[in-house]
């Protein structure tokens, strides 16, 4: 295999394992990435063809469909896939000559395929180029949403029901920007890697090459990699020096890191998660940003805890969610989560978020947050919560959270709200 095809192999690769086995694709990725010595320009190369083929998986599927002499549930998940990755690289990646496209897709399909398979890829991928999107009508707009920004028709229903438009899915169908969060507790300043953001006092993007979290800032702990509307979640806390803090449902660590950070590493945080696996994960996070006032504690935060309650001046429940606002990050949320599987979670986070109001000394503050845009799981459990918690109100009165949006806050799609203990 050449070099120049093995990028389109390793998404290939990717691909294929998240469609037969149900795996994560940033957790592939990941993985696959980093035990091959490809440099930072394959990798990223990688990694655009394997998310933008999850990212655009209806509109390419709506031009093999219409191009293809062989249904589409014929074809092996492997040329399925070369196919996918090719139809992507000729309609998104203006840099990528056409026929460097289909050259090397030719050549997996040579590897992963039978003797017909490389000239049925040669032949419609040279087709595809000559031909358009085939999106369905405007007047069907249900449908030319659905294909057009490769969204189940069921989210797409259910949001133009709730209100959000076209530039909404299309937002939600961007490459997103790489928000990091400058740590004050090791450094005042970054490098020209990183331009000031404006969502938080802390906030900058990153526009440096490769991964961020290879730059000398990030193994250093001079950062960490936060988005923006996280990091808003966090500041709604208001926190002061010397205050004793809790994060429920903590890891990776970045938001116990951030409030470490406010903090100035005064005062206590605990920071707790129900995943055995994930403490090592959350103290090595702290480790690096150099926090020295957290303790990091198995919790299952929908259980009450004896010796949590009315114990702490802030508590952050950022609960487990559909991760519906982080389609751009994670496309193949959008292809697996469930009507009947957000139910279940609605039920969770109720029940931490309960938890959470025992834990929060009288006169302090609760902050609850998803990364999601479903109602049910964000004003919906605020109004439920306000109902059955008559010594909290929410602030500011009258309003049930705030709902952040790609394409009006620049934000992932997440959510807050903010509650006092009278």
């Amino acid at each position: 295999m050449s070099n120049l095809s093995r990028p389109r192999e390793t998404a290939l690769k990717a691909l294929v394992k998240v469609e037969k086995d149900g795996a994560y694709l940033n957790i592939v990725m990941r993985d696959m990435l980093f035990s091959t010595d490809m440099d930072d320009r394959d990798r990223a190369l990688a990694t655009n063809l394997a998310y933008g083929v999850l990212k655009n998986k209806l509109y390419i599927d709506n031009i093999i469909s219409h191009l293809s002499s062989v249904k589409l549930k014929k074809l092996s998940v492997w040329i399925h896939n070369i196919l996918r990755i090719g139809i992507f690289s000729i309609k998104f990646l203006d840099r990528i000559p056409v026929s460097a496209t289909v050259n090397e897709c030719v050549r997996l399909a040579r590897r992963y395929g039978h003797g017909a398979s490389a000239g049925f890829v040669n032949a419609l991928l040279r087709n595809a180029d000559k031909k358009g999107d085939f999106l369905p009508n405007r007047e069907n707009f249900k449908e030319y949403i659905s294909i057009k920004y490769s969204m189940p028709s069921e989210l797409v229903e259910k949001w133009l029901n709730e209100g959000y438009g076209e530039e909404f899915f299309s937002a939600m169908n961007e490459d997103p920007p790489l928000t990091v969060r400058l740590n004050t507790l090791k450094a005042e300043s970054l490098s020209e890697k990183f331009t000031k953001s404006d969502f938080s006092p802390f906030s900058y993007t990153y526009i440096g090459s490769g991964s961020a979290e290879h730059t000398d800032e990030f193994i250093n702990g001079y950062i960490a990699i936060q988005d923006g509307a996280s990091q808003k979640a966090v500041l709604a806390l208001d926190i002061k020096e010397n205050m004793s803090v809790l994060d429920l449902c903590a890891a990776p660590g970045g938001k116990t890191g951030f409030i470490a950070q406010l903090l100035n590493n005064t005062g206590s945080v605990v920071s707790c998660d129900i995943h055995p696996h994930k403490l090592d994960l959350i103290k090595n996070n702290l480790k690096r940003l150099g926090v020295t006032n957290a303790t990091v504690t198995l919790n299952d935060a929908s259980v009450i805890r004896a010796e949590f309650v009315d114990r702490f001046d802030r508590v952050l429940c950022d609960v487990p969610c559909s991760g519906l606002g982080v389609l751009r990050r994670k496309p193949d949320i959008k292809w697996t989560k469930t009507e009947a599987g957000n139910m279940e979670l609605v039920k969770i986070q109720r029940l931490i978020l309960d938890c959470g109001a025992r834990y929060v000394k009288k006169g302090g503050r609760l902050v609850y947050s998803t990364c999601t845009v479903n109602e049910s799981e964000n004003a919906e459990n605020v109004r439920h919560f306000l109902e059955s918690h008559s010594d909290f109100s929410v602030l500011p009165e009258g309003t049930y959270g705030k709902q952040l949006l790609p394409h009006t806050d620049g934000t992932d799609g997440f959510f807050y709200a903010v509650f006092e203990r009278k």
